[in-house]
């Protein structure tokens, strides 16, 4: 028989079966076991012979091969098996089951390496507070921002649209932001200051976006001074004298 494999590419004596069931090119079930234990014995006998250094896991499996080689020949496989008896194999049908079973969790383990290998391409990073990275734009004292004037603009937004009419005529009316800033320093040149909804009469897109960035060119221009008494409060305009 001739043997061009090494032991050290194999790594125990399972792994040595397993090669030698799969060389016949057979089904393990169609298997006579007794083919797989004479080529085990077989290639360890030429290793020997070669003074080729065996480890002892590969001398333990032949030993336990020649013991159920022995009992077959005897008539004892079918014997129930000791407690003490020091082999673990003890019948040709726990040998092709222990091949099997070996086999099963190889393959496991070949998916396992696989995924740890895609796993490596993958970088992940710990959540981090991001409004530490994000461009503060405070438009009073006490930290109002547009995040919080976009809130209170969502809000007049939903209270408008419940107050349109079921028929309403459309016209067109052009609205620019300067023209609603001229508005909104009428209406505080009379209140002096008003709720931040107050300033929103209609309901239809243009006016409110033109009415929300007048809103805030006055705040940048320090015409108006935005403020929130609390959390989820309504929001103030004053007029600054």
């Amino acid at each position: 028989m001739n043997y061009e494999i090494h032991l050290e590419n194999f790594e125990g004596p399972m792994d040595l079966l397993l090669h030698l069931v799969k060389e016949t090119k057979l089904d393990i079930y169609e298997i006579q076991m007794s083919q797989i234990i004479e080529s085990y014995l077989s290639y360890i006998k030429s290793l020997q012979e070669l003074n080729i250094d065996i480890g002892s896991e590969f001398l333990v499996m032949a030993s336990s091969l020649l013991h159920l080689k022995s009992k077959k020949l005897l008539g004892k496989e079918t014997e129930e098996v000791a407690e003490d008896d020091e082999y673990n194999i003890t019948s040709e049908e726990d040998l092709k089951n222990k091949i099997l079973e070996y086999e099963k969790y190889k393959n496991i383990t070949k998916e396992l390496q696989e995924l740890e290998m895609k796993r490596k391409e993958v970088f992940t990073k710990i959540p981090e507070n991001l409004k530490n990275y994000q461009e503060k734009q405070e438009l009073i004292n006490d930290g109002l921002t547009v995040d919080d004037l976009l809130k209170a603009l969502l809000k007049v937004e939903e209270r408008l649209r419940y107050k349109e009419p079921l028929e309403t005529k459309i016209t067109k009316k052009e609205i620019n932001v300067k023209d609603r800033i001229v508005s909104i320093r009428e209406i505080l040149i009379k209140k002096t200051k008003c709720h931040f909804e107050d300033l929103f009469e209609a309901a239809n897109k243009e006016y409110i976006i033109a009415t929300f960035l007048a809103i805030l060119e006055m705040s940048k221009q320090k015409e108006i001074l935005l403020k929130q008494d609390g959390l989820f409060e309504s929001i103030l305009v004053e007029r600054i004298v």
